[in-house]
């Protein structure tokens, strides 16, 4: 029986799809339930879920027509259909890993808060993320003139020096994925560390997060197996199925890890339904008041307001408690919608008259702030 990858093809990208199809709905329920609102992450990542599900379907046809067997037993009218598709689904799981990438981007440009200085170095990654990828999609299609010729090499044309000048950008460009991939993974590690969880949550975040080096991993994988495209004969086994399978693995990855921590209230729901984690009580701790109680001698009044108590639940299962504390007022900002908490303002007012420091009154407020949620 001859040798072919057409199983192994199939079964890695379809399981792939499978799950990270199984996280981004997930993710839209988590996201219409609980949180209520569909930021930019989303939208990105809803683009790349969009463009990887369309790259499976193109690849499904070109593994139809002979893509993962070898070439010699391919008639050549499927051997062209195979290999024309095969260079869409390349295109399309570029995009997918592109738009997957943005969108880890700017969920963690979202989570550094509004209080963060510009978070250059994300924003600068992002732009470079989206040239060079985009980039390559010209080097690709212009490779070959016509552009028809790419999989269909009975047709006059050349695609000299094309091809050669391809795989040379291909090689930056794939280097450059992997370096990114690996940036995304470790970024998150310096982000977590400064807001205001829970060590061990700070430890989950970071591996989960760290899940890219995987995407960083694949995508190192697929800059080699960039080489066979100019160095075999038999494109549509040795070459171009093996990049197509580290190709898939990467887009999809990178999908799976951008929705890890974003569902973290829904999977929390789920397992206190499934009764593996309880429903923790809800004590008043204190926040970290600010504005201490102050004299004045000088017969003015005086007067203080203090966040004494906040509400919060202590949650074994909130693994993704995204707080931060505001330097100078000492308020905290949620900077990722958990679950349902209220906020109790307490304001104290003191009033002190004359040199005798007597107390006038005290007047207690409990009142529910504007950013509460219930």
């Amino acid at each position: 029986m001859a040798y072919d990858l057409v199983t192994v093809i199939l079964g890695v990208s379809w399981t792939e799809t499978i799950l990270g199809l199984t996280f981004f709905f997930l993710r839209f329920i988590n996201n219409l339930r609980l949180i209520g609102r569909f930021r930019w992450d989303f939208v990105l990542a809803a683009l790349a879920v969009t463009t990887g599900i369309t790259a499976q379907i193109f690849l499904q046809i070109s593994v139809n027509a002979g893509l993962g067997q070898h070439i010699d037993t391919i008639p050549e009218a499927h051997r062209i259909i195979a290999l024309k598709w095969a260079w869409v689904f390349q295109l399309l799981a570029i995009a997918t890993s592109c738009f997957g990438k943005l969108a880890i981007v700017m969920f963690l440009v979202q989570i550094r808060g509004r209080h963060e200085r510009k978070p250059w170095f994300l924003l600068i990654l992002g732009w470079l993320i989206l040239v060079f990828n985009v980039t390559v999609f010209g080097t690709i299609l212009g490779q070959c003139h016509p552009v028809q010729k790419l999989w269909d090499d009975s047709l006059p044309g050349s695609c000299d020096p094309g091809r050669k000048n391809n795989q040379n950008y291909s090689f930056f460009q794939a280097s450059f994925n992997t370096f990114s991939d690996a940036a995304l993974a470790t970024y998150p590690m310096h982000l977590f560390w400064k807001l205001q969880m829970r060590l061990r949550l700070k430890v989950a975040l970071s591996l989960l997060m760290g899940m890219g080096w995987i995407a960083a991993a694949c995508s190192g994988v697929k800059t080699y197996e960039l080489q066979a495209l100019t160095t075999t004969g038999d494109i549509t086994l040795d070459a171009l199925s093996h990049l197509i399978i580290w190709a898939s693995t990467e887009g999809w990855i990178v999908v799976i890890v951008g929705c890890i921590p974003p569902i973290r209230p829904l999977i929390e729901r789920i397992f206190q339904k499934l009764g593996l984690t309880k429903k923790s009580s809800s004590p008043l701790r204190p926040s970290g008041a600010y504005g201490a109680f102050g004299s004045n001698p000088t017969g003015s009044h005086s007067h203080s307001q203090s966040r004494i108590y906040t509400k919060q639940r202590v949650d074994d299962m909130a693994w993704t408690e995204l707080t931060r504390v505001d330097s100078h007022t000492g308020s905290k900002e949620e900077v990722i919608p958990g679950p349902a908490q209220v906020l109790v303002t307490t304001d104290i007012a003191m009033e002190y008259e004359g040199s005798t420091m007597r107390k006038e009154s005290l007047a207690t407020r409990v009142s529910l702030g504007d950013d509460h949620r219930v």
